[in-house]
């Protein structure tokens, strides 16, 4: 290399050293560079992406129908009382679709709002909250990292509470941070603490005060065995202002049940106190800590890195901290939570953000790959993973990527090749700038570009596209009874089975009606028994997928009026192949 072109190395790298810092330190820029990230990476998807089945749709749904209904303080989902779900989520959708309008009541955008706004805000409180303890620079760095991170991303996109509880966890986190290692730190301070803590109740139950509890007594209380700090707090004064704040959650589960949760086993309770999301399995063992590794990318390159100096370091106040935020919350969700750790570990991620933050800012461009990192994986190596995402989705429906798609696809892997030798040359601001970048067009291109134009994977969208020309009020759908056929079709339950096509024929109602395959042997046979009638002819085919069962579906459409159909369109002309997508066997969608 020539002297020439060693000096112009040289600075570059120190331009990335200062461009970090020379942004941050300008008033409102870094504030206004987060907030114009978060709008690129999190619009797209929450604009294009079709409503997700099963828990997003839940959720809409019963807001829609609480606000149709002007009853507030009971939703509902159909007849059912979802205990484990606090109100104040749906109340801040049900904010939303009033403002929108009843035009707007089955437009998903409108109940993803709040999730969008939530996780944008607490982008934000990290840097606002985080300077205080690390730095503008650092602060930057880290919220941009946790802006970018997949999982970060994926609970901006979908209406559920964990994008909303995502604000008041992070902002209770940083607050309790900040009092913990400055003894000097303003009531105010702890007056935020507590307000936080009582909208985190209000939004997802104890989601919060878990959090609190597990870093509080699960692991500072073992590292500093001092919790003399917490009359910094005030609770005489802040744990009145959290309980009034989360006390609507009690009351509308006392409104609802007459004793609230009555009727709940003890499983059930804890479940209903950890928070919103109720699954029907449990965590395998591992399960939080591979969604924490996996949907905090790129910043999980130097976690390693992270908790070995961190560890190192721990009887300095603000590292022992964030251990305690990771670990102790950590060990909570992996020895009793049942829930979905891709909706769980982004509480987690502004301690990870600000412990990576910090380990870029130490570096002052010796070039040296950092110990412990995942700079060891060959860059090209890198590649692996955004590829393997795509590739899957494409494979899974049979298709090919269109040219813009593929060129997306292909820029995203070579940043993440950029990142991998950047991060091997211990060029950790500019590996901070690139990576970001690099999952801010992964977010934008999955979310945004391939999935919402991957028609088959949304059935109940595909099915709305072929009968949009059709009377759809007194509709019939057999066959498909995930949450999407009753919120984005507007078909409730009790027009989706055989017996209720068969009511209106014996009624003399002419009904659209939608049946699966699988269910038009058992639909004649109920038409036959009761009405003496039986299926037409289609008069259009709906193929598509159930991501949810893991199952092919293959639709007729079966007109009102046989003698006079409604145009289908003819993308969904009927052809006479006898499985849909080309699968040979189709698993049960029932």
């Amino acid at each position: 290399m020539s002297s020439f072109e060693g000096a112009y190395v040289v600075d570059r790298q120190r331009t990335m050293w200062t461009w970090w810092a020379s942004l941050a330190a300008k008033p409102w820029v870094p504030s206004l560079a987060l907030l114009v990230l978060c709008l690129v990476v999190y619009l797209p998807g929450l604009v294009r992406l079709p409503a997700v089945d099963r828990t997003e749709i839940i959720w809409s749904e019963t807001t829609r129908d609480m606000v149709d209904r002007g009853d507030w303080m009971d939703p509902r989902y159909g007849s059912v009382v979802h205990q484990y779900r606090p109100i104040g989520t749906f109340w801040a959708q049900g904010a939303a679709r009033w403002l929108a309008g009843s035009s707007h009541d089955r437009d998903i955008r409108v109940y993803r709002i709040p999730s969008f706004v939530a996780v944008t805000l607490a982008v934000l409180a990290l840097f606002w909250l985080g300077r205080g303890l690390v730095g503008s620079e650092t602060a930057l760095i880290a919220s941009a990292f946790f802006a970018v991170a997949p999982l970060t991303v994926l609970v901006s996109q979908l209406a559920i509470a964990e994008g909303l509880s995502l604000l008041p966890a992070t902002v209770a986190m940083l607050a309790l941070a900040r009092l913990y290692a400055n003894a000097e730190e303003p009531f105010g301070t702890a007056l935020l603490f507590w307000v936080a803590l009582g909208i985190g109740i209000l939004i997802n139950a104890l989601l919060v005060p878990i959090l609190v509890l597990a870093t509080l007594i699960t692991t500072l209380y073992i590292l500093d065995r001092d919790l003399s700090w917490l009359k910094r707090l005030r609770p005489v004064v802040g744990l009145p202002i959290a309980l009034v704040l989360g006390a609507p959650w009690i009351i509308v589960r006392a409104h609802q049940d007459g004793v609230a949760f009555s009727g709940l086993s003890w499983r059930e309770f804890l479940a209903a106190l950890g928070g919103a999301q109720d699954m029907k399995l449990r965590a395998f063992p591992g399960t939080f800590i591979l969604a924490l590794l996996l949907g905090f990318i790129p910043g999980t390159m130097l976690i390693g890195t992270a908790l070995k100096r961190f560890w190192a370091a721990r009887d300095q106040r603000l590292p022992r901290f964030l251990l305690a935020w990771v670990i102790g919350y950590l060990v909570y969700l992996e020895a009793l939570s049942s829930k979905p750790g891709t909706y769980m570990v982004q509480t987690m991620f502004p301690a990870l953000s600000l412990a990576v933050a910090m380990i870029v800012t130490s570096e002052q461009g010796e070039g040296k790959r950092p110990e412990w990192s995942g700079f060891t994986i060959w860059p090209t190596a890198l590649a692996a993973l955004p590829l393997a995402v795509f590739g899957a989705v494409y494979l899974f429906v049979g298709e090919t990527p269109s040219f813009v798609d593929a060129a997306l696809i292909a820029i995203i892997a070579g940043l993440f090749i950029w990142t991998g030798q950047l991060g091997r040359e211990g060029h950790l601001r500019r590996w901070s700038a690139v990576g970001i970048g690099a999952l801010a067009l992964f977010a934008i291109t999955l979310l945004g570009v391939v999935l919402p134009s991957v028609d088959k994977i949304w059935p109940a969208r595909m099915i709305a596209k072929a009968i949009a020309s059709c009377p759809t009020n007194d509709a019939v759908l057999i066959g498909f009874r995930e949450p999407s056929g009753r919120f984005v079709l507007g078909i409730p339950p009790d027009r989706q089975t055989p017996d209720a096509l068969a009511q209106r024929v014996l009624e003399k109602k002419p009904s659209l009606a939608i049946v699966e395959d699988r269910w038009a042997k058992r639909t004649n046979w109920t038409l036959q028994s009761q009405s003496q009638d039986r299926l037409a002819q289609p008069s259009g085919c709906v193929s598509a997928y159930n991501v949810m069962r893991g199952c092919p579906l293959h639709f007729r459409i079966y007109s009102p009026n046989p003698a006079e159909p409604c145009v289908i369109p003819t993308e969904f002309a009927c052809s006479e192949r006898a499985a849909p997508l080309g699968f040979e066997k189709a698993g049960d969608c029932d």
